[in-house]
């Protein structure tokens, strides 16, 4: 169920009275923050950190709780906490698309009186339902980008055409290296081409229209580089592409910006560092870049934060994405964009986020509308069908349609 105004206004009332009760104080007391976060394990060492770092003066003697986990199984635990009615996190830190999830289902609190919602101007939509706010962005981004070993590519290739050839080259220069890599079966890597070739997810009217000519050239497209060009590995999932660009034993992938901390990180990826370069997905035969979805990462906060501990956790998120100095080591220091407009990027001393965020700029705003579930669940079984080449491009649009359509119906 939804809060209602009563609830919302005199949780209001406690959290502000809280808060101005730490501008007299300058100080909250110890509290234990409890964080869920599916932003990748090395950037949640950084957010443990900073909590650290906000925590000595804002808040000393506090602690932070932080569970790291996969997309996937971040929301299916939001959802299943929320269900049993208890073990809910303070604090939850994921890519907007499951937002609109979380709060269908009833389990986070709008935001729009807690922060000063003004100060977040690149990305905040995102996380808006039905003109509620629902998550504050830590970081712009969250987009899949072409990334090249520059020791092994010397020319980024442009097209898809040249893309294919440099693979082919580097793989007959170096036998024992893979020429491009990426995460096969994995929806959210296949849409920029769905994007590229002129299709998206919604139609005019609102309704979901995943078996479209445009949805069709993806899949075939897809399937013709694992099949016909075999410019791809047989079997490749995340773990796959990631570990070997890391090692060097692949030349380009198409990951997110959230990867780039390690990958610049010369310790866990020995082969990169000044090694790595980033650029816009190469151009299609129709002239256009696939599109990545772009949004960046949001904090949440689950209904069942409340009090003291509501208290911490806003004055922790806020602090995080507002500090010049907490964006700076949080954002760009993790590789990922500022979403205030307070910190920039300078792109003499931060090529690579310079290059980022061009690429930024090709893609497509992911909404947080909870139908987009239906999406992600329907073209999954169809790509991996076309991706074992048991299935066709159109049966696989025509399946994901039919799918869709249940999924919305029920």
């Amino acid at each position: 169920m939804k809060r209602t105004l009563v609830v919302a206004l005199l949780l209001l009332t406690v959290v502000l009275g809280a808060v101005s009760s730490v501008g007299a104080q300058d100080a909250l007391p110890a509290f234990n923050l409890v964080v869920w976060s599916s932003d990748g394990e090395s950037n949640d060492v950084v957010l443990v950190e900073q909590f650290n770092v906000w925590a000595e003066t804002a808040a000393p003697g506090s602690t932070i709780e932080l569970v790291s986990k996969e997309t996937e199984a971040l929301r299916n635990d939001i959802l299943t906490a929320g269900l049993a009615g208890s073990g809910l996190p303070d604090l939850i830190l994921g890519p907007n698309d499951a937002i609109g999830v979380f709060e269908d289902a009833g389990l986070l609190q709008p935001l729009d009186e807690l922060f000063d919602i003004s100060l977040y101007p690149f990305n905040i939509g995102a996380a808006q339902v039905g003109g509620m706010t629902y998550g504050v962005p830590t970081n712009a981004g969250n987009h899949l980008m072409l990334m090249v070993n520059t020791s092994l590519v010397s020319e980024i290739p442009q097209t898809w055409e040249e893309l294919i050839a440099t693979a082919r080259a580097v793989e007959e220069a170096n036998p024992e290296i893979q020429g491009f890599a990426y995460n096969l079966n994995e929806p959210f890597w296949f849409l920029p081409f769905v994007h590229g070739f002129g299709g998206s997810t919604y139609a005019e009217d609102g309704s979901m229209v995943l078996d479209g000519e445009a949805w069709v050239s993806a899949y075939q497209f897809v399937h013709d580089l694992k099949f016909v060009e075999e410019v791809v590995p047989q079997e490749c999932d995340y773990a796959c592409a990631n570990d070997l660009f890391k090692e060097g034993s692949v030349a380009m992938i198409l990951n997110g910006d959230w990867a780039l901390s390690e990958y610049l990180d010369v310790e866990k990826s020995p082969a990169l560092g000044e090694n790595l370069a980033v650029a816009a997905w190469p151009t299609l035969a129709n002239g256009a870049h696939p599109m990545p979805f772009t949004a960046g990462k949001f904090i949440s906060i689950p209904t069942t934060t409340a009090d003291a501990q509501l208290a911490g956790a806003v004055a922790f998120a806020t602090w995080l994405t507002t500090d010049a100095a907490a964006v700076e080591t949080y954002s760009i220091g993790t590789g990922r964009l500022p979403a205030i407009t307070a910190v920039a990027v300078d792109a003499m001393t931060d090529p690579i986020l310079a290059a980022s965020n061009a690429v930024l700029a090709t893609g497509v705003g992911m909404p947080a509308d909870p139908t987009l579930r239906c999406m992600w669940d329907s073209v999954r079984p169809s790509l991996e069908g076309v991706m074992s080449d048991s299935m066709t491009a159109e049966d696989a649009a025509m399946e994901s349609q039919i799918a869709a359509e249940a999924c919305l119906e029920g």
